[in-house]
């Protein structure tokens, strides 16, 4: 039998034999754990996938395992504190740019320069990466190489050239993969340079475990980027109250407007310059219509030899009137309205794209600029503001059905604000013929945000840019006035 003595010698060499504690090994090998780390932060933040957020999510793991890693050989030699130090940097870069991604500032004045500028600062780290790993070598009596970590460095350069010039095509694309995927194999090869080396690098003492700054990292781009969404993603408007001031001839213009048909709603919102711009009107012509903003419901019906299926609203949230004025010197006034009688929803930005009769049509000609107006109700109150933008834009959209397609439409940009009722507005611009014969043909495009997530933030202006009407976080309603037999009878105006 086994005395206590050998029972003990036996038990002290089994115990030899086991797999030390994870932080005894992290303390044992922090060069491996943190070179590992180092090649999946360089991947995850120059390879992304611009797929559900993944071109955000992707380098804003990979810059935390950066920083995580260079903090522990930070102490180790110069080169690696100034990785660190870089990394901190990127980090509060990365930060800063996420959280503007949910802001206009981002969206419309665009990151252009700021990304940029951006590539010096990996390329500095890679170059420190490489010095700092030839140091380690030095110190461990090993040669004085790290030739994928320099391969790296001007793999990089090659790349910000190839971005710079815009190549594109699998002929570009697949040697590059090919050539990083070499590279990062032989990065991954370098956590055991040191094996056998009889040298051991000491991990820098830290005071915030890994745990917590992934907890603080995750926390404040979770609350950051819905604040900067709710306060900076929409256009900041300019609500005033309306004043009412009661000029002379102006009560005759409204009685003869609401005689000819103008709805009650339109003409009590018309600024005083546009109602004037009435004066004399002879024919008034309104096509009403109603748009949904919600899922409504699927309705089936049986019959004996097929089933219908189909989709009823029974609240249609947005109301549209879109009215043709005729004036007494021959020229038309064409009024866009719109009003909210429902739910509005999510509380973005808002547009309207106007196709304006002019537009592909040569028998008439624009007069002036366009006018309008934004308005709401609260507290028995009526508030007006102009629109954040009114004015023609040029773009280039692309269609499946058109390709490539270059356009020039009137636009206007709004926000509507996040308390009140009676939400509406109107955009008016003026046409003077130019040859009879040519109808009146002029369409609104209202777009509107229907999800909550829209990150990066788009706004309802750039969508309706790229030459959608529904999917996304986003629908567009449209409607239209057209008028084909203008040369008829006063007596024949109204709903054409």
């Amino acid at each position: 039998m086994m005395d206590d003595r050998e029972f003990d010698r036996a038990l002290e060499e089994e115990l030899t034999q086991l797999p030390p504690a994870d932080g005894e090994m992290e303390r044992i090998t922090p060069w491996k754990r943190a070179m590992s780390r180092i090649v999946a932060g360089i991947i995850l933040t120059t390879c992304t996938l611009n797929v559900w957020n993944l071109q955000q999510l992707m380098p804003a793991v990979g810059i935390v395992l950066l920083w995580l890693s260079f903090r522990t050989l930070r102490k180790e030699n110069g080169w690696f504190t100034a990785c660190w130090l870089i990394s901190l940097y990127r980090a509060a870069s990365l930060f800063v740019s996420l959280v503007l991604n949910a802001t206009l500032w981002g969206t419309e004045q665009g990151l252009t320069l700021w990304s940029y500028l951006n590539l010096l600062p990996p390329l500095v780290q890679f170059i420190c990466l490489w010095q700092g790993i030839k140091a380690v070598r030095r110190k461990a009596g090993q040669p004085d190489k790290a030739g994928a970590a320099g391969a790296l460095v001007w793999f990089y350069l090659a790349l910000c050239v190839l971005g710079l010039w815009q190549l594109q095509g699998w002929l570009v694309v697949l040697p590059i993969g090919v050539i990083y995927f070499l590279i990062l194999r032989s990065m991954a090869k370098m956590s055991a340079l040191l094996d056998g080396a009889g040298y051991e690098v000491r991990a820098a003492s830290v005071r915030v475990s890994d745990r917590m700054v992934w907890i603080v990292w995750v926390l404040s781009l979770a609350i950051a980027i819905p604040l900067a969404g709710i306060f900076l993603g929409r256009y900041p408007m300019d609500w005033k109250p309306v004043e009412i001031k009661e000029q002379a001839g102006q009560e005759e213009i409204q009685t003869n407007l609401q005689s000819l048909g103008m709805p009650e709603q339109v003409l009590s919102d018309l600024s005083t310059e546009d109602l004037f711009s009435l004066e004399g009107a002879v024919r008034v012509f309104v096509m009403v219509d109603e748009h949904p903003f919600n899922d409504g419901r699927r309705v089936t019906q049986v019959q004996t030899n097929q089933v219908r299926s189909w989709r009823e609203y029974d609240v249609k949230e947005l109301k549209t009137s879109d009215i043709a004025v005729e004036l007494e010197n021959g020229n038309w006034r064409i009024i866009h309205h719109f009003f909210w009688q429902g739910d509005r929803g999510i509380g973005g930005t808002e547009c309207l794209k106007i196709w304006p009769t002019d537009r592909l049509n040569e028998g008439w000609r624009r007069e002036g600029e366009p006018t309008g107006r934004v308005l709401y109700d609260r507290g028995g109150n009526t508030f007006e503001s102009d629109f954040y933008f009114l004015g023609e834009e040029s773009y280039t959209a692309q269609s499946i059905f058109w390709g490539q397609t270059y356009n020039n439409d009137l636009f206007a940009a709004f926000s509507l604000p996040l308390t009140g009722e009676n939400c509406r507005g109107y955009v008016s611009y003026e046409i003077e013929l130019v040859e009879e014969g040519w109808i009146i043909d002029s369409w609104s495009n209202y777009t509107h945000q229907v999800k909550w997530w829209n990150y990066p933030l788009m706004t309802a202006m750039q969508y309706s840019q790229a030459g959608m009407l529904y999917g996304g976080d986003f629908e567009t309603a449209q409607s239209a006035i057209q008028l084909f037999d203008l040369w008829d009878s006063p007596e024949d105006a109204g709903e054409p």
